[in-house]
This record gives C-alpha cells, structure tokens and sequence, in this order.
C-alpha cells in the first residue's frame, strides 16, 4: 500500500493503478483489488504484460514507453536502474524491482501492479525465505537527507575557512601587547560587519 500511495503522488502520466483498499475482518488483513480490463478473458498473461516478468523471469519484458514511465517513478523514488537477465541469457534494463508488473488492459491503458517490491531489499535479511524484507521509502528519503547534509557542512566548513583567512588579512595589525586605538576599532568592526553581513 505504501508503494502504491507513494506512486499515487507522482502522478505520472500514462501510468496507471489499480483501486485498492485493505480490509481488516475477524483479525485478518485482506487487500482487495480492481480487476485490469480484459485480463479474466485472456488466459495468456504474458500476452498483455508490457513490463517486468510473469513467468518467473523466464522471460522479462521493457516495452519503450513503460520504462520511460517507470524511469521518472524511479528517478523521483530515488530507486536506480537496473540490467537483469531472463531465462535466456538476454540482458534488460528495468527500473525499480523485476516483480514489478506493466500490463496493458483491453481499455488500452497501462498499469502498474505488483507493487510490493518496488523498494530494494534489506541487506540485513538475506535469503529467498526473506524477500518481502524491503527497506521502507521513508528511510530512503532520510538517508538521501542526511548525505545532502553532509555534503552541504563539507561545503560550509570549507566556506567558513576561506572566509576566515580573508578577514584575518583585513583586520588592522596590532601589535602583541597593544590596545586597539579608535582608528583599528572602527576598521575591525567595519570588517566584522562586512564577513558577518556574507554569512547571512
């Protein structure tokens, strides 16, 4: 669900969902799905599917147009791209997980299902019996954060050190042992007033 609400946000065009609701009855959790047009009728899955896999990544499909689609969803989820190959040896750039599913309806829309690998696995759990272990898209956005403010205190500090180093230059020398005359104090809070006045 929170694939979905995150992918609902985007509003990228073209891409379609599915109506979805969870149900919680007699302490049992139960998520109910619209069904895509036309797919009770086609027994061959794989002739309506656009994107991903539905065969056990035997084959991998990447129509052009979904995976443009797909590459903004993950360019805004901060989700990379990624070569897999199918069950022929033959290699395919998909954005985001494989298990995600592209499926063009009868009605000639596009939708995305299967959404609950569309954040990368926790490395902490791995496994096949650990695959619906993922890293949840709140911690990406706080690790993203938090290295963004990293890079900008890198950038500050060495701002911060420049600017020192050209206020030391500007201020009147004193010499060791000397008070400031009146003169040097209206210069050092000239400068001072100037370097405080960058700062903001």
């Amino acid at each position: 669900m929170t694939g979905l609400r995150n992918l609902q946000l985007l509003e990228v065009e073209g891409l379609n969902y599915l109506a979805t609701t969870v149900v919680n009855y007699r302490g049992h959790r139960i998520i109910c799905q619209s069904i895509i047009p036309g797919i009770l009728n086609n027994s061959e899955l794989a002739s309506l599917a656009e994107y991903g896999t539905v065969d056990d990544q035997k084959t991998i499909q990447a129509n052009e147009e979904f995976h443009a689609m797909m590459t903004k969803v993950a360019d805004n989820m901060n989700i990379q791209t990624n070569k897999v190959k199918d069950g022929e040896d033959k290699e395919v750039e998909i954005a985001g997980c494989v298990e995600i599913k592209g499926i063009r309806g009868t009605d000639k829309r596009r939708y995305i299902v299967d959404l609950q690998g569309m954040t990368p696995r926790d490395a902490n759990w791995p496994g096949d019996e650990n695959h619906t272990c993922l890293l949840r898209q709140e911690l990406m956005l706080m690790f993203q954060r938090s290295k963004q403010l990293e890079v900008i205190k890198d950038k500050m500090g060495e701002w911060e050190k420049e600017h020192e180093g050209e206020k030391t230059d500007k201020m009147p020398k004193i010499e060791e042992g000397q008070e400031p005359t009146e003169e040097q104090k209206k210069e050092i809070l000239k400068v001072k007033g100037e370097f405080d006045l960058k700062k903001v």
